[in-house]
Parts: C-alpha cells; structure tokens; sequence
C-alpha cells in the first residue's frame, strides 16, 4: 500500500512540475491562470474583460507584479507596454507577449470643479502635440532603451503666477520613478513643460498610487500626471484632460 501511495504522489508531483514548467506564448493559455492586476487601471479592466475566467491578483505597484511573474507567484502580468518593457530590461528571464489585448490613453487627471485647469492643460498639451513635443517624450523615455535615464533640461521659471500642487505615484518607469534621489521620467518632464508654459511653480507630492483621487476630490492637490490611465469608472469620480499618450496593454509572463 505504501509502494502505492509512494507512486501516486511521485506522479501527482510530475504533473504539478510540468504545469508550472508550461510556457506561455498566447493570451488563450491564460483563460484559467493567476494574472497579476493593478487594481483599478485600464489594465485591469481590459484583462477582466479578456479573460473573465482568470485568477486574478490585485497588486499595488508594477515591480511587485513582475516580481510575481518572475518568482512564479504569478503566470503574467496585464499592464501598459511601455511599463512592461523596462520589467523586462531589468529581468531578461521575462518577455511581453507579441499581440496586446488592447489599448490605453494616458491623460492628467483634474478635480471636476477646476475647469479653469483642465481648459489651461489642454490648450498646452494641444500645443505639444502639433509642435511635436509629446513624440520626442515618447521616443526619449518610451521608444528607447536606455541605461541610464536621460537627463531633463533645467527650466527657469519665475512662477510669478504662483504654485500648482501635482500629484504622483513615483514608481512607475518610465512615467514617473525615482534615480539618483530625484524624481524623472515623461511625467515629471511633461510638468517641467506645463510649469514653464503656466509660469507657475509645481510642487511635487508623492503618494500612494490609491491615494490620487482622493487628493484631488479634497483640493490637497491641484493635478495628478502618473501614469494616469483613462476609464470610464474614474470618470465618474475625477476629470481628465486630453489625452497625451497612447500605448498598448500587454501581457507580461516567463520566458
């Protein structure tokens, strides 16, 4: 009997091994596994939606969900592309899936009531666009690889028109992050823009990613710019401008 149960077990941990060993190459291996969400985002929504079927695990920042992946706590992550790829810079042993499942805009967030604001920032980022500015960001901190993050121009600004309070969650490269004890990344550049062009000054203040709209609907902020996706159910609690990036929501997992 022993012999037997001996047997049993060697064969039910043979299957358990060739399941964590299944390497993923398509979204439909996915329908019934754990993917890692960061609650709330486009994200999440578009995964949900996928694969209704999926386990899914709700984590608060990017790194602990490539973490996830790469320890095998997690069979993939579902998140903006952009993100994704510097995950897998700094972790060889991960890939992102070649076809994304679908698209995000990413937009500065504005508490409802300040219309005065959201007009303001979409009058700049309408400029930026037409004069190319947001391409060059994109192809500086999105479309390139880089070692080291690249340096952002030093901008005078006299902010004789006063301070805006922006919000961000810096732990979302290359959007906003932290290197050498200083917040960088597109974000943190595009607010050097809309500082010089408001002639105001702008007061950073990092939170908790969860912590943004509250901070808007309360006025202890002014903006939120951090990897702000667009949803409908945000829209509901916040308002955004027009959008200033768009990219693909991929699939994260295990080489």
């Amino acid at each position: 009997m022993k012999k037997y149960i001996i047997i049993l077990f060697g064969c039910l941990l043979f299957v358990s091994c060739s399941k964590k060993r299944e390497k993923i190459t398509s979204l439909s291996q996915l329908k019934d596994k754990r993917i890692c969400v960061l609650t709330g985002s486009a994200g999440d929504l578009a995964a949900r939606k996928v694969l209704p079927e999926a386990i899914f695990l709700d984590m608060v920042g990017s790194a602990d969900a490539g973490l996830a992946v790469k320890t095998g706590k997690a069979d993939a992550f579902i998140y903006d592309k952009s993100i994704l790829r510097k995950i897998t810079e700094k972790n060889p042993e991960l890939i992102i899936l070649e076809k994304p499942i679908s698209k995000l805009e990413l937009a500065i967030a504005v508490n409802k009531e300040n219309l005065k604001l959201i007009s303001e920032l979409n009058a700049i980022i309408s400029l930026l666009k037409n004069n190319g500015t947001l391409d060059s960001l994109k192809r500086k901190w999105v479309g390139e690889n880089y070692p080291t993050p690249p340096q952002i121009p030093e901008i005078k600004n006299s902010g004789q028109n006063g301070i805006l309070k922006m919000g961000t969650c810096a732990i979302f490269e290359p959007y906003t992050f932290m290197a050498n004890g200083k917040y960088t990344g597109f974000d943190i550049e595009l607010s050097t823009l809309l500082s010089k062009m408001l002639n105001k000054k702008i007061e950073i203040i990092d939170m908790s990613f969860e912590a943004l709209i509250p901070a808007l609907q309360t006025g202890k902020i002014d903006f939120a710019l951090s990897d702000f996706t667009v949803t409908e159910e945000r829209k509901k609690l916040i308002s955004f401008t027009e959008p200033y990036i768009a990219n693909d929501i991929s699939v994260l997992v295990k080489k």
